[in-house]
């Protein structure tokens, strides 16, 4: 068996870390809980995280990657958003081919990130559901 993994953050790149952590901090109103100067880094849960970093020798592609935020609110967090000026790529929607119902944005950088819920009873039979 493999050693045990705690937590996990994912990071993205940005060239303007204000208007990035302002994205994350303002519109998501996620709590920023670490600031590494070049680096912010926001609380998604207690073992989730993402980080926005302002590097110069960053990688440059933002594409083929999706950040998905896992949550039974998709809903909620679409009117939330909407509400704060965010416009969507895909409003919520099942896909019966994935089992999900799901909603994609991008944040200011371009990343994309898909909230969703997997009705798929594979997810809440231990393989990734803790509710």
């Amino acid at each position: 068996m493999h050693p045990t993994i705690d937590q996990s953050i994912v990071f993205t790149y940005t060239d303007d870390l204000d208007a990035s952590s302002r994205f994350f901090a303002d519109v998501m109103e996620l709590e920023m809980v670490v600031d590494q100067g070049p680096c912010h880094i926001f609380k998604l849960n207690d073992r989730s995280f993402i980080g926005v970093c302002a590097l110069p020798d960053r990688p440059r592609e933002r594409t083929g990657v999706t950040i998905t935020l896992v949550t039974n609110d998709v809903d909620a967090w679409h009117d939330f958003l909407v509400g704060k000026g965010v416009e969507y790529v895909h409003e919520p929607a099942k896909s019966a081919r994935f089992g999900i119902y799901s909603s994609l944005f991008h944040t200011p950088d371009g990343y994309r990130i898909e909230i969703q819920r997997f009705d798929d009873a594979a997810w809440h039979l231990g393989r990734g559901a803790t509710d």
